[in-house]
């Protein structure tokens, strides 16, 4: 195949340089080219030198993208557990997934999903290696905190085995079509770490009917049972998300959802510090969808809380919230729609400094800095 397109070249090179009025160059040739006294190999640089850049042949080394690939999933296998949760007086119970984020020496972090652990007696891991299944027992696992609002928790658990840990992407970074993949123990462990591919659907998804407070990614990659817990990552192999739920429906399927990267962060520095989630708070309303404002982008600000954060950095009703930045980032997060200001708030930490870059009256304001408020719903009061 690549000699015919070679000779197709050719001779659209040696047509072109015999004078043919439809094709220009920027210099014309003197004299004609001798194409003996070239090898196939320097015809086709000088044929690729002469072609339009959006004809330029490349290559892909696969073999080179299928083995970082191998070596992604060995190594995010290896960080991935299985959670065994038992029920009241060893009864029932269930299974799940988690990722392995922190060690200290033959101490480990892992993440996983509240709703996996939620009502657990005792909680035990279950890890795999060489084909084979070795247990924690319960006694040296410990849950360091769970929270039901962003389906998150953390265990803590002691073992003799090495567990490499992940690293963290930044999800502020994806893109709609990046490439996804998920790893988990579907349908218990006699599937233990399976791997699926596919695609990021969308950003700052709030699944409408959840109680869940988390701005999802939405994927494709093939998710099921047991699922739950286990990690979403990038081509390099850096963690993006925690796959948490799928839509079933006879209607519609590979509509999955997983907690992006940042909120995971965010959430497990507070579940390890203090065992329960703390958000913030920002204090406006605003309808999620509709350009009430008549703006292309940005928030329409419909109310405020009294004396509120949004209150006290100066903004009113009507103005169009465009950007949010924390003290120590150089540069305004811009604010596309109500679900993106939502992610940036969740994922900043209570008492940060914040302000609000926000348009009124056709002129951009960005406000002082406020010091972000605990949510209503998690006052401990």
């Amino acid at each position: 195949m690549r000699r015919a397109l070679f000779f197709v070249a050719l001779f659209t090179l040696v047509f072109s340089l015999a004078g043919c009025e439809w094709l220009e160059f920027e210099e014309t040739p003197d004299e004609t080219i001798d194409t003996g006294a070239y090898t196939e190999q320097e015809m086709i640089e000088l044929i690729e030198s002469l072609m339009p850049e959006a004809y330029q042949r490349v290559d892909y080394d696969l073999a080179s993208f299928e083995a970082a690939l191998i070596d992604m999933a060995e190594r995010n296998r290896e960080a991935t557990i299985g959670i065994r949760a038992e029920g009241a007086f060893g009864l029932g119970g269930g299974s799940g997934s988690g990722v392995v984020y922190q060690r200290d020496s033959g101490t480990f972090y892992a993440v996983t999903n509240h709703h996996v652990i939620d009502g657990a007696s005792a909680i035990g891991v279950t890890y795999e290696r060489n084909g084979l299944l070795f247990d924690v027992p319960a006694e040296d696992v410990e849950l360091l905190g769970s929270d039901a609002t962003t389906d998150l928790a953390v265990l803590r658990f002691e073992a003799d085995d090495h567990f490499p840990t992940v690293e963290f992407a930044d999800s502020y970074d994806l893109n709609v079509g990046g490439v996804a993949f998920a790893i988990g123990n579907p349908l218990g462990f006699d599937y233990f770490g399976t791997l699926t591919l596919g695609a990021i659907s969308g950003l700052s998804r709030y699944v409408f009917g959840s109680d869940l407070e988390v701005p999802f990614i939405q994927h494709d990659a093939g998710l099921a049972p047991g699922n739950s817990g286990g990690g979403l990552y990038n081509l390099d192999g850096e963690l993006i998300g925690i796959n948490n739920m799928k839509i079933v429906d006879e209607l519609a399927g590979d509509i999955g959802f997983a907690i992006p990267s940042n909120t995971v962060s965010r959430v497990i520095d507070d579940l390890e510090e203090q065992g329960y989630v703390e958000r913030s708070f920002l204090g406006i309303s605003a309808e999620p969808r509709r350009s009430d404002c008549g703006q292309s982008y940005g928030v329409c600000v419909g109310g405020l809380v009294p004396e509120g954060v949004a209150d006290a950095a100066g903004i009113e009703v009507g103005d169009i919230i465009k950007g949010f930045k924390l003290a120590e980032e150089e540069e305004y997060r811009k604010v596309l729609n109500f679900s993106e200001l939502r992610e940036a708030i969740l994922n900043a930490p209570v008492g940060a400094e914040a302000s609000v870059r926000f348009e009124r009256d056709g002129d951009m304001i960005d406000s002082d800095y406020v010091e972000l408020v605990v949510h209503p719903d998690d006052r401990r009061d």
